[in-house]
């Protein structure tokens, strides 16, 4: 009789195993999708950040081209109190970039990838000029340094315009900032190449 009960048992704690076990692959299931979705909208959101903070660099940036272009009108301190919220916007944008994640963002991982690439490269170029800046003493900038200057604003005006869209497009940002990146970054064709776009 005792072994008739320890089967009885046995079927129902296989039984309820199995059960516990389903429970539980469901929850980690639904834990992990939430975390998925939770890690996507955090990008989107940085995003959304970098585009407010490369809006107000960009107006920064035009405004410090402008007067580099009339300089005899325009003192000093102007030119560097304008390079400085520059340069500040740029390491605030480089910090957000930090901040996005392409581990588990499937098939916009190498949108992100080359995103946060291209405003790296971005960076770079701000971070060089302040560093030329602060070596030479001086705001003077090259035509070739306009253009790239110019081209930086369109990439964040670019970035502001396409972030206010719904759903967020990664390919058309990517698409749109092509040509300017083209323009700031010499080795940019070759990541391209790299990256089969």
């Amino acid at each position: 009789m005792n072994k008739v009960y320890f089967k009885i048992y046995l079927k129902r704690l296989f039984i309820l195993l199995i059960g516990v076990f389903l429970l539980y692959s469901i929850y980690i299931h639904l834990e992990y999708s939430g975390y998925l979705k939770q890690e996507r909208e955090g990008n989107y959101q940085s995003l959304k950040i970098i585009s407010d903070k490369g809006s107000n660099l960009a107006d920064k940036l035009e405004e410090f081209v402008f007067m580099s272009s009339a300089r005899e009108n325009v003192e000093e301190s102007e030119l560097n109190n304008t390079w400085k919220v520059i340069n500040g916007e740029s390491k605030s944008i480089h910090s957000y970039l930090y901040t996005i994640s392409t581990v588990h963002t499937e098939e916009e991982a190498s949108d992100w990838d080359l995103l946060q690439f291209s405003l790296f490269r971005v960076d770079d170029f701000i971070a060089g000029k302040t560093n030329q800046f602060l070596g030479d003493r001086s705001y003077s900038i090259t035509t070739q340094e306009k253009e790239k200057m110019k081209a930086i604003i369109s990439i964040y005006r670019t970035i502001s315009e396409e972030t206010k869209q719904n759903p967020i497009n990664l390919e058309n940002i990517l698409r749109s900032i092509k040509e300017d990146m083209l323009v700031i970054d010499d080795n940019y064709p070759g990541i391209l190449e790299r990256m089969g776009r």
